[in-house]
């Protein structure tokens, strides 16, 4: 029985040497980053990213390659010590997946329900609709392009054909906020909103777009004088 048990003692000890010496030690740091689409139909995902980049900007992604690169430079060092040198460094290069290093999820809240003693409350859970995986080159570049619109609006309506279609009810009380119920051309205050008109700057005919940059308000009387001139 006692050999029984040393023998087992070995065993276990050799399996556990094994799996530390075969087992990959690293895990690549991927950056998870949700983006919530509760409420909202139609959704294109490279929208939702543009979103984001339009209000967060680069701060979390820059943040987190510096990371990656401590990381890397960490564990290279670590492994330059290591007895399994060659071994290491193979199971490193291995997890190196830089191509994908931030996972942005698309995610929405559903109502589910529970009952408990022949009552049924409600409750909300956060269910993963989709995800994509973006290199640091690939958020940068898109970011840029961004910036190249003052960060208004996502890249798909910039571009969009039917610029009308994106004057939403949210962008026009944006603009007439910022505006001050004010007309930009005689100054006649319309708190009421009576008369008051959302303008494009820059016609839609002659290529002007929906965006914050190119919109204002105007009284009816000075928008039918402008008609569609600049």
């Amino acid at each position: 029985m006692d050999w029984y048990l040393i023998c087992l003692i070995i065993i276990l000890f050799l399996a556990t040497a094994l799996y530390c010496i075969f087992h990959n030690p690293y895990k690549y740091p991927y950056k998870e980053i949700k983006l919530d689409i509760s409420r909202k139909r139609n959704v294109q995902f490279i929208d939702e990213i543009d979103r984001y980049l339009c209000k967060y900007l680069m701060t979390v992604f820059n943040n987190h390659y510096q990371y990656v690169q401590e990381w890397k430079k960490k564990t290279e060092e670590k492994i330059s010590k290591s007895l399994l040198k060659d071994y290491r460094k193979k199971q490193y290069l291995e997890v190196i997946d830089d191509e994908h290093m931030f996972i942005f999820l698309l995610t929405k809240e559903q109502t589910r329900y529970r009952q408990k003693n022949y009552v049924k409350t409600s409750y909300k859970v956060e269910v993963e609709v989709d995800r994509e995986a973006y290199s640091y080159r690939q958020v940068a570049e898109r970011f840029k392009l961004l910036s190249e619109i003052d960060f208004q609006c996502t890249l798909n309506e910039y571009y969009s054909k039917n610029q009308r279609k994106l004057m939403t009810k949210e962008l026009k009380e944006r603009i007439k906020k910022r505006d001050n119920y004010t007309c930009q051309i005689c100054g006649k205050y319309m708190p009421d909103e009576v008369g008051l008109h959302i303008d494009h700057i820059i016609p839609v005919s002659k290529g002007g777009k929906s965006i914050p940059s190119n919109l204002q308000v105007l009284c009816s009387k000075c928008n039918g004088s402008k008609s569609n001139k600049i």
